[in-house]
């Protein structure tokens, strides 16, 4: 019995932990990759993944970087996918934090961070979240000794990992299960729940628990003196532990020397337990500590070094009284009885037995008992009540689909009679309104064309000019920039026919089209103007899509109306933000502004310029009676707004679309 409760509560340990084990390089690749992400999505996943891989002492820090981004980012409320999201995050983050707090033996803070993840969880919608903080609570109350909340825990979860269908959910609660089933004596029970988790996990492939089931099994098949199998499973659990590469842990240590303990190796199970209490102590770990001087205790006991043995005893005691701990209490409680009566000393064998006793009666108790038979008929029968549910919708739709069958065949003459009026009555009132309706479809036709063809409208005098500048390079001989040329101009070409047909585009590919078209601009100009095209560190450029160059009239003017005129050098710049949940675009030039262009060129307003703003208007137009919006086109002459300052901005709001 205190072999198996040593090992009991490891699992607790190993259920909680995030999983360090990864090799270096995938450490290293996603360490690089976090570095690179332009988004806090993509951050938080990044940085969910070093948690799972990173050691003991730095996962903690990589959690806390994930906790702060969600939190930030929940801060500004977003929603739909964004909301989930982040959500999910928050409540993992939270669950790690519990975790950290489990380990430190502060198992009221642990439960306040878990009950925290699960009301995130619950309201993000994330069921799967919800049953694992809800299973981390059930281990801490298994620890404690409380079996009957324990027991009502594991299966409101095992109802859950089986609704979402999460494997290794269902065999870390079948394990849990097996684990009372044993303190209650109840070895076949045991080994069938440890069992269904060994199949789980081994059709999962999930490694990280394989030599702990591997345990569990073979310590079930000793106490019901079956010992064949009980080696062939110990065995495996030692070799799995050994050829894992699982780091510095305390777990695996004292694994490792239990099972020698069992094969009577007592020097090799003494190295193990020694390096399995340096590292609990080292990390503050009081439960794993507590074990690491139980297991010490049998061993030098099994020297006969009883002095050293009574001496761990008694510190193991003191650790599972200052966490309050009832299953540690009662292995170090039965370890001095057993000692005292070797030596005959029978008044403090009997003062610890007593301990002893009062601390068995709080973990082996006939409620938790019925509790366990309760629960498991109650989740029986809601299953087979599901089953009979779905079952008898089955048979209710069949019959319903029968039914309506016969009644169309009784009323078919009068379904075709009725269809016939109905059929009459729509004609005429088409007829009648015949003439107003195709007014209403010609105008909805040359709506959606308009849109369509507005976005593949290009300057002729831009297409005339980039083919004479190529032309020009040919001429010259300059293979390089006529080919640079050429290559870009038929780029732009495709990416303009390309987008015509669509209605949204993503942000990436409409930053993709401007950046090749005023390249292309400035390769015209001969690097007159510098530019560049801000966007948002809160958009996401691939989700988010918008209609397709609504951008491209105004720089167009900017360019060739600003800069054009311009004595020296100019700069063009482009900026998509979100202003009070509206997506802005912002063009803002350098150049002349608009009366330094009108007193150089009184064409200014020459008819193309004046097509682009119209036809920018017009697409306006459309898009406000989509979106019920009144989307206006501020044009502003830095002039008039700053003295000393010169150029145009141009600023208006953006529909979008988020996917």
């Amino acid at each position: 019995m205190t072999i198996y409760k040593v090992f009991l509560f490891f699992i607790v340990l190993i259920l909680l932990q995030p999983k360090c084990n990864a090799q270096n390089k995938m450490f290293e690749s996603l360490k690089a990759e976090l570095n690179l992400a332009r988004h806090d999505t993509i951050r938080c996943d990044v940085l969910d993944q070093l948690i799972e891989v990173a050691a003991e002492g730095e996962w903690q820090k990589y959690n806390e970087q994930m906790k702060q981004i969600a939190l930030k980012n929940l801060a500004l409320k977003p929603g739909g996918r964004l909301l989930t999201i982040f959500s999910k995050f928050y409540a993992t983050a939270l669950h790690n934090q519990g975790i950290i707090y489990s380990e430190q033996s502060n198992d009221e803070k642990a439960i306040e961070y878990f009950n925290k993840s699960i009301e995130i969880s619950k309201q993000g919608g994330n069921k799967n979240e919800m049953a694992i903080s809800l299973q981390a609570i059930a281990q801490i109350d298994i620890r404690k000794g409380n079996n009957t909340k324990a027991l009502n825990q594991l299966y409101e979860c095992l109802k859950i990992f089986e609704e979402v269908g999460d494997e290794i959910g269902i065999a870390d609660v079948h394990l849990s299960i097996g684990d009372i089933c044993y303190l209650q004596r109840d070895y076949l029970k045991a080994l069938e729940h440890h069992k269904k988790s060994h199949e789980l996990y081994l059709n999962n492939n999930y490694q990280v628990a394989l030599s702990t089931i591997n345990f569990k099994i073979g310590v079930d098949y000793n106490a019901i003196k079956d010992y064949l199998n009980a080696l062939k499973y110990l065995q495996k659990s030692i070799d799995l532990i050994e050829s894992f590469d699982y780091g510095a842990n305390s777990v695996a240590y004292l694994n490792i020397a239990q099972i020698y303990i069992y094969q009577n190796k007592y020097d090799k199970a003494l190295d193990y337990a020694l390096k399995g209490l340096n590292i609990a102590e080292r990390m503050q770990n009081k439960v794993e500590t507590n074990h690491s001087h139980i297991i010490l205790s049998k061993v030098f006991r099994l020297q006969k070094k009883l002095d050293l043995s009574v001496l761990h005893a008694k510190e193991a005691l003191n650790i599972g009284q200052e966490i309050s701990h009832p299953a540690e209490i009662n292995m170090a409680a039965k370890q001095l009885y057993e000692l005292f009566s070797e030596i005959n000393k029978t008044e403090e064998a009997a003062r610890y037995h007593q301990l002893f006793i009062e601390t068995k009666n709080v973990l082996d108790n006939q409620e938790s008992k019925n509790a366990l038979l309760e629960q498991k008929l109650r989740y029986e029968y809601e299953k087979k009540e599901l089953i009979s549910k779905a079952e008898n919708e089955k048979i209710l739709v069949k019959l319903s689909a029968e039914n309506e069958r016969k009644n169309l065949q009784k009323n078919i003459w009068l379904i075709v009679f009725g269809s016939i009026l109905i059929v009459i009555g729509i004609s005429s009132f088409f007829l009648y309104k015949n003439f107003k309706q195709k007014n209403v479809i010609t105008n909805q036709k040359n709506n959606l064309l308009k849109q369509k063809l507005l976005v593949s409208q290009m300057n002729p005098h831009f297409i005339f000019n980039s083919l004479n500048a190529i032309q020009n390079y040919i001429f010259k001989q300059d293979s390089l920039k006529a080919g640079n040329y050429l290559a870009q101009f038929s780029e732009l070409i495709r990416m303009i026919l390309d987008f015509s047909r669509k209605d949204y585009i993503s942000i990436s590919s409409e930053t993709k089209l401007l950046t090749t078209y005023m390249e292309l601009q400035k390769l015209r100009f001969e690097s007159k103007f510098d530019y560049a095209i801000i966007i948002d560190e809160r958009i996401d450029v691939e989700s988010i899509h918008i209609p397709p160059m609504l951008a491209q009239p105004f720089i167009e003017n900017a360019i060739e109306h600003g800069i054009f005129y311009k004595k020296d050098k100019g700069r063009v710049d482009v900026r998509l933000y979100f202003e009070n949940n509206n997506l802005i675009y912002e063009i803002e030039d350098d150049g002349v502004g608009i009366d330094g262009a009108m007193a150089l060129k009184n064409k200014l307003k020459s008819s193309y310029e004046s097509l682009a703003t119209i036809i920018t208007k017009e697409r306006m137009s459309v898009l406000n009676e989509q979106f019920k919006k009144n989307i206006e086109i501020e044009i502003i002459d830095k002039k008039k707004t700053s003295e000393g300052d010169s150029g145009v901005k141009v600023k208006f709001v953006v529909p979008f679309k988020e996917n």
